[in-house]
């Protein structure tokens, strides 16, 4: 590292640098310092300041767009996230100006069979789009989502047909069910990004077949696709967990269009009354909380919710299961209480099932006040008894 540092300096020494990355033969270690190095690089060396002079040459630049489509597709995962950050900084200063060849290429590259090759591609196509979510409208903004969405869009939901269907031809065999369902997370993920400003219409006109897709997953059970570790989300907990991301954005979004609104609701209410306590579903089981306190804070909803024995069934089998003190929490405070206190409030709670279970309650209480006092009430006082 020390090396590459004294060297940064010379002239193409960029092009070598993805060389070693992309090099099979090399020791993983030297590829990974080299992949981080590479990602350090492009943050220092490749936004370009009015005021300076640019120290990266044209033909460096170019060689890094040329190159770098490919090296993600190719590497290891652990390799694709350094890179996918580099490619996050040169989509961010570069395209669509500078950079317009970038969706084709992602596009061209898709494959009918080598899931291996499109997952290295969402992933790219995910690291560009996901800085979406997080910026504010603007002409600019709008006029980068629609050169994507007029480039990308059809071969997305090809991918996305494609990869249902390999789903359910492969339900039997755990290895191939591991690559496709990782695939169809990050495609739930990509969707977000392209629909996290507005509506687009090409979503809009094939929203029912999506939403089908979606409900599907969300009510799938294969004991092949589930994690083995019941600490750690594997793909299919994560891609639940995604879509209650998505249908909470339509909820809050786009309720009008979101005729699957009441579908949805019931489908994630019976899910979270019968889903583990295992750690690996505390995503799963966060998100689908988040996505019912949106909709119960929405005044045009409230019927859902109206009745008390609603009121008292979202308590009493989602609220009161989840503010539960997990075991592992209970032994953290008994083996170290003062790890336990700096945790709590630094706030490493924020998205576990007991925040997510705490926001659900004041969503309520926003519209049933008296009725949802009145119920918390009775179990605090049967939990004090």
């Amino acid at each position: 590292e020390h090396f590459l540092a004294s060297i940064e300096q010379t002239p193409h020494f960029v092009v070598p640098l993805l060389q070693l990355v992309s090099n099979q033969s090399t020791d993983a270690n030297v590829r990974f310092a080299a992949a981080l190095f590479f990602k350090n690089f492009i943050k220092r060396r490749w936004p370009q300041d009015e005021n300076a002079e640019d120290t990266l040459l044209a033909d460096d630049r170019q060689a890094v767009k040329r190159e770098i489509v490919s090296l993600m597709i190719t590497v290891p995962k652990n390799l694709q996230l350094q890179i996918g950050e580099a490619v996050s900084i040169i989509a961010e200063n570069d395209f669509p100006l500078h950079w317009p060849e970038l969706i084709s290429d992602l596009v061209s590259k898709l494959s009918a069979t080598d899931y291996h090759v499109n997952n290295g591609i969402l992933q790219t196509a995910h690291t560009v789009f996901k800085g979406w979510r997080s910026e504010f409208r603007s002409d600019q903004l709008y006029t980068k989502i629609n050169y994507v969405l007029t480039q990308f869009t059809e071969a997305y939901m090809q991918v996305f047909i494609t990869t249902d269907k390999l789903i359910d031809e492969h339900a039997g065999n755990r290895a191939a069910l591991q690559i496709l369902l990782h695939s169809l997370m990050l495609l739930c993920q990509i969707y977000y990004d392209l629909n996290c400003q507005d509506l687009p219409p090409f979503f809009e006109d094939h929203m029912a077949e999506f939403m089908q897709t979606f409900h599907k997953y969300l009510v799938y059970m294969n004991p092949n696709a589930e994690s083995d570790d019941d600490d750690v989300a594997g793909d299919l907990e994560e891609v639940k967990a995604s879509i209650c991301e998505i249908i909470e954005l339509y909820a809050q979004r786009y309720e009008e269009d979101f005729k699957q609104l009441p579908q949805f609701v019931a489908t994630v209410w019976n899910m979270l009354t019968t889903v583990g306590a295992s750690h690996k579903y505390d995503g799963v089981v966060s998100k689908g909380m988040a996505f019912l306190r949106t909709v119960v804070r929405n005044p045009r909803q409230r019927e859902l919710f109206s009745s008390s024995e609603s009121l008292k069934l979202i308590c009493e089998r989602i609220i009161i299961p989840n503010t539960v003190l997990p075991e592992s929490d209970e032994e953290l405070f008994e083996d170290d209480p003062i790890q336990f206190v700096r945790r709590d409030v630094e706030g490493s709670e924020a998205g576990s099932r007991r925040e997510a279970a705490a926001d659900l309650v004041r969503g309520l209480l926003e519209q049933f006040s008296t009725e949802t006092t009145q119920v918390m009430s009775a179990y605090i006082q049967k939990g004090l008894e």
